[in-house]
């Protein structure tokens, strides 16, 4: 007998017999780890597929064209946000601002009625004057000069100077129907045209009533008043010819109905360009002959 073998102990081989199967593949990982791990910075891929014989030492899964990943790794960490300060936070659409306009809360009731109250009564009480005012139709009293005479009329030719009297008669007419008229503080005035006043006096104040009409006779004095060259023509030829004056009036008036009154107003009587003839050569009057004259009245 021939000594036992190692071969004794397994069956021989046999034509019929199958090969063992193939491994089943991995999906992109290998079976068994590598002995030594690579370099940090190399990339992992696949171990190569076992050779033709299928005497390879360690199983190992077929590769893939995608790099397999180390052992023991995690998955890689989702891509890092934008820094803060590149971001840029804007408001929702149709949201309010957090430091939007806030009206002004409303006055309080009370004020708001008083206020209403005083612009009321300012608005009746300018109704009521206008519809006064309309009623009465307050008119311009009328003015003209009935008389002007001169006398002791003395000009000297060293210093251009005249002395004379003027007396002068207006007639003053009320053609208001329903309304009085008064005059303060009223002035007359007399100039040789258009030289300035040469004689002024003061009138005392006078009231009208109704179409009434008043005559006003008042006196002016000059005493050495200069006159000019231009207005002196007549003096200077011994008082022949005719030469023009200026009579002017000057008053504060108020138009009153019982207990009704305007404010009051300056009124303004102009008589200009009145013309007074000497009488005779060397004269020392002079007069206004003709029919009275109207005056301007500004109100």
């Amino acid at each position: 007998m021939h000594p036992s073998s190692s071969s004794a102990s397994h069956p021989p081989d046999h034509p019929t017999s199958k090969s063992p199967p193939p491994p089943v593949p991995a999906m992109g990982y290998p079976v068994n780890p590598p002995p030594q791990p690579p370099a940090s910075n190399a990339a992992y891929y696949a171990a190569p597929p076992p050779t033709a014989n299928g005497n390879a030492g360690a199983t190992f899964g077929v590769a893939y064209p995608y790099p397999a990943l180390p052992p023991h790794s995690h998955p890689p960490p989702p891509p890092a946000p934008y820094p803060i300060h590149h971001q840029h936070h804007y408001p929702p659409p149709h949201h309010s601002y957090p430091y939007a306009y806030q009206p002004p809360p409303p006055p309080p009731t009370c004020l708001r009625r008083l206020l209403g109250l005083v612009i009321a009564a300012f608005l009746l009480l300018g109704a009521a004057a206008f519809i006064v005012w309309f009623l009465l139709c307050p008119r311009v009293p009328a003015f003209s000069l009935s008389s002007l005479s001169l006398s002791r009329v003395a000009y000297s030719d060293a210093n251009s100077s005249l002395s004379a009297s003027f007396d002068a008669s207006l007639l003053a007419a009320n053609p208001n129907s329903k309304l009085s008229v008064t005059y303060f503080s009223t002035i007359a005035s007399v100039s040789l045209a258009p030289s300035s006043p040469i004689a002024v006096v003061s009138l005392p104040p006078f009231s009208q009533g109704p179409r009434n009409t008043t005559t006003l006779t008042f006196r002016l004095e000059v005493e050495g008043a200069y006159v000019g060259p231009d207005e002196a023509g007549s003096l200077k030829s011994g008082g022949v010819g005719t030469m023009e004056v200026q009579v002017r009036l000057a008053a504060v008036a108020v138009f009153d109905r019982g207990g009704w009154r305007t404010r009051r107003r300056v009124m303004r009587v102009i008589c200009d360009g009145v013309p007074v003839t000497f009488r005779g050569k060397n004269a020392t009057e002079a007069a206004f002959s003709g029919p009275a004259s109207r005056c301007d009245v500004v109100l």
